[in-house]
């Protein structure tokens, strides 16, 4: 009988607690579609290189091609070793294709459409690479779709990197020989 009492009581005081709570101002009841949209990518988004990335010169890509190595090993920053290996890598993971050799190997291959890569291309799958995925890929109602978003992190439109070091980082990229 008293555990009874005790439950109805418990339950009772449960529902008025929460009732009165639902009208107090401070009680948070967040908006899950706004909270949801927040987190999301914007739109895939396209890039051209900047006059002051001189990636056409080898001198200037010799100069920052170390800055390019330390981002793509910060795990703070552009965090490319989570998922990628390069030369002197620590800790490189193998979800993404091994770099190792990029220029010679992954670079001479046709990109999703068949296209011959470029630097223009390099620069582009840096900062955002969703650009380059074919739209049937990108389409959930697609036999060929791939989900993209999970992909690889979308650096330059959110804001991950700046201009320069996404430059710096395909600087990096096209010294793997």
């Amino acid at each position: 009988m008293k555990l009874k009492l005790f439950t109805a009581s418990a339950v009772l005081l449960g529902g008025f607690s929460l009732a009165i709570a639902g009208n107090c101002p401070g009680v948070e009841s967040p908006d899950g579609k706004k909270v949801l949209k927040k987190d999301m990518n914007p739109p895939p988004r396209l890039y051209a290189i900047p006059s002051n990335c001189k990636l056409d010169n080898p001198k200037f890509v010799a100069k920052i091609a170390e800055k390019g190595k330390k981002l793509f090993n910060n795990k703070k920053i552009a965090n490319c070793v989570a998922c990628h290996n390069a030369p002197g890598s620590v800790g490189a993971g193998n979800i993404g294709p091994d770099l190792t050799g990029y220029m010679s190997t992954l670079f001479k291959a046709p990109d999703a459409r068949g296209q011959k890569k470029s630097i223009d291309w390099i620069y582009q799958r840096v900062a955002d690479y969703r650009v380059q995925i074919p739209e049937e890929m990108r389409d959930p109602k697609s036999p060929k779709f791939v989900p993209y978003y999970n992909i690889m992190t979308v650096n330059l439109t959110t804001g991950k990197l700046s201009y320069d070091d996404v430059c710096a980082i395909t600087a990096f990229l096209m010294t793997l020989k």
